[in-house]
């Protein structure tokens, strides 16, 4: 990861989700980075879980900083909320990844000011609510700055869009990544065998000042993903450098 002193890359744990907690781990271990963004594949997004405190210990020792949780569902239900968030702070999350409820910003709104976390919002491809980029700036619109959109580039060529133009839409509400490669009506690919410019968006994420958390996503080959991981990794990393 050296190549990349200002932004932050690792993996969603979605992408071992077919692996322990401790398998997810070396996974990562493997994959060679200190990051990553866990989902409920291998732990509940709750810090009173009676399994919490010996993870963040086990993280702790292996020195890997979980910069993101998610995708999680946000309501009007502010106390519910609040848990999520008193999980992220006390795990040092920086963003959790999010599918909210139009009624749950204003509760929201309260939280990340008061537990200084952001909010993701997960775009999640044709027939999503938050589909177009459209969808999430209207739906941010008049709120807190800290939150944005965690942009999945696989789901935004599902929808006809163009990674690198909803980044520059969204500008500072970027405020992380799920970095995936798709063929524009066909399914998933390694990165940079697909049909997102990579290139063109690193370019837009060096112009917005954007430092990530960026977390490569794969859902190929659940049983055995890293050598791909690898592969669109070290493909980010040349279009990274070329940019």
């Amino acid at each position: 990861m050296s190549d990349l002193p200002q932004l932050r890359v690792g993996p969603q744990s979605y992408s071992f989700r077919e692996f322990d907690f401790e398998g997810s781990i070396a996974c990562l271990k493997q994959l060679g980075s200190k990051y990553i963004e866990y989902c409920f594949a291998h732990f509940p997004c709750d810090a009173g879980h009676e399994g919490f405190a010996g993870i963040k210990r086990r993280l702790e020792s292996e020195g890997i900083t979980t910069l993101c949780y998610g995708v999680e569902h946000f309501t009007a239900d502010h106390a519910a909320n609040r848990r999520k968030f008193e999980f992220a702070k006390a795990l040092g999350i920086e963003v959790l990844t999010a599918d909210p409820d139009p009624d749950a910003f204003d509760s929201l709104d309260k939280l990340m000011d008061q537990f200084g976390v952001k909010i993701g919002i997960h775009n999640h491809g044709p027939g999503a609510r938050y589909d177009k980029v459209a969808d999430t700036i209207k739906a941010v619109k008049g709120h807190s700055p800290m939150i944005g959109a965690c942009v999945d580039t696989g789901h935004v060529i599902r929808s006809g869009e163009a990674p690198h133009d909803v980044i520059e839409q969204l500008g500072p509400r970027t405020v992380s990544l799920h970095l995936k490669d798709w063929k524009s009506g066909g399914e998933e690919e390694v990165v940079g065998h697909g049909d997102m410019d990579m290139i063109a968006v690193a370019r837009i994420l060096k112009a917005i000042g954007f430092s990530g958390p960026l977390m490569m996503e794969y859902e190929n080959s659940p049983e055995n993903p890293v050598p791909e991981m690898k592969i669109g990794l070290d493909n980010w990393l040349k279009a990274w450098q070329s940019a």
